[in-house]
């Protein structure tokens, strides 16, 4: 290899990677057209909402509701698209549902490429197997779910950022 090609190879190796010029399967870096998640749980409802760029996180409880609006960093929407794969988001089944009165939710997640929709009533994606429903009629969320939220959380700033992997 030439001196220079080399030093070229050298410098990029060197660089810092960031949200730009990294790509996870399946949902990369992109910006969002829509998204949409809400989760009505003990009575109390939740909806986050894109807004051309920001954010709009409404709690509502016993009637009475409280906006924030939250302009996301970059560097925000790629951990969240990140954290959306590692709870295998894009795996879960269309609709998971166990029958009597529980938490309900929604995601609806729009990217110019692609639509990605699940919701559930009473339950939630099993641990392990995302594809499949919990069926537990405690309709406690499963640990992918609570990733899932964690990772909702995070983007509106409602919880400190997990620390970095180790």
């Amino acid at each position: 290899m030439k001196p220079s090609a080399l030093a070229f190879v050298s410098l990029l190796a060197a660089l810092p990677l960031h949200a730009a010029t990294i790509v996870a399967e399946p949902f990369p870096p992109a910006r969002f057209t829509s998204l949409y998640i809400e989760w009505d749980d003990k009575g109390k409802s939740t909806t986050i909402q894109l807004s051309g760029e920001a954010v709009v996180y409404t709690v509502t409880t016993a009637g009475k509701a409280e906006t924030t609006t939250v302009h996301p960093s970059g560097d925000a929407w790629f951990k969240f698209i990140q954290d959306l794969n590692s709870a295998n988001v894009y795996q879960w089944a269309p609709k998971y549902y166990y029958p009597g009165q529980g938490a309900s939710w929604v995601i609806d997640i729009v990217l110019p490429d692609r639509t990605f929709n699940s919701e559930g009533t009473n339950d939630y994606p099993k641990n392990g197997a995302v594809t499949e429903p919990a069926a537990d009629p405690k309709g406690e969320p499963s640990i992918p779910f609570l990733f899932f939220w964690q990772a909702v959380l995070e983007l509106v700033g409602k919880v400190p950022p997990s620390p970095p992997a180790k």
